[in-house]
């Protein structure tokens, strides 16, 4: 990866949907180098994927991280039984406080304390369950994850 590649990646995280015109107009490289370096991310699993950032809380969907603490199970077999709740949208594997931090998407705080009690808590392995419920989300520095990033890079 080099800082063409860092750039391309940013323009496609402020707007995958732009064309490969206007992002070679911005770079000052042409629209084939794109596509080639592109390609070549989605084959490297560097882009593993375009999708659409959603408003939820204009959606009447509450947001809350669950900090899961787990003791005396496998934590691939804790998360392939949080697969089965559709509310869980993503679970994180953590080096620290907790093991496991879920975020889930309900409709209520009722919906949020049933999910826990009624099946979260019974799941054995789970020791203890903390509750954060998100209330905004305030961009900050959409490039912080390039921030790290030394150029040139051995990744291809």
């Amino acid at each position: 990866m080099d800082e063409t590649d860092i750039n391309i990646l940013k323009l496609l995280r402020r707007d995958s949907r732009q064309s490969l015109s206007k992002m070679a107009e911005s770079i000052g490289i042409s629209k084939a180098t794109i596509s080639r370096r592109i390609t070549r991310m989605e084959e490297n699993e560097i882009i593993s994927g375009y999708t659409v950032m959603t408003n939820v809380s204009k959606m009447g969907v509450m947001r809350a991280l669950l900090f899961l603490n787990v003791t005396g199970a496998s934590l691939n077999r804790i998360i392939d039984d949080m697969r089965k709740f559709k509310e869980v949208e993503f679970t994180h594997k953590l080096f620290g406080d907790h093991s496991l931090l879920c975020e889930v998407y309900v409709a209520t705080v009722d919906d949020l304390y049933q999910l826990i009690q009624d099946h979260i808590v019974k799941i054995p392995g789970i020791q203890n369950v903390e509750v954060d419920i998100l209330i905004d989300r305030i961009d900050m520095n959409p490039d912080a994850e390039f921030s790290s990033i030394t150029t040139p890079s051995s990744i291809y």
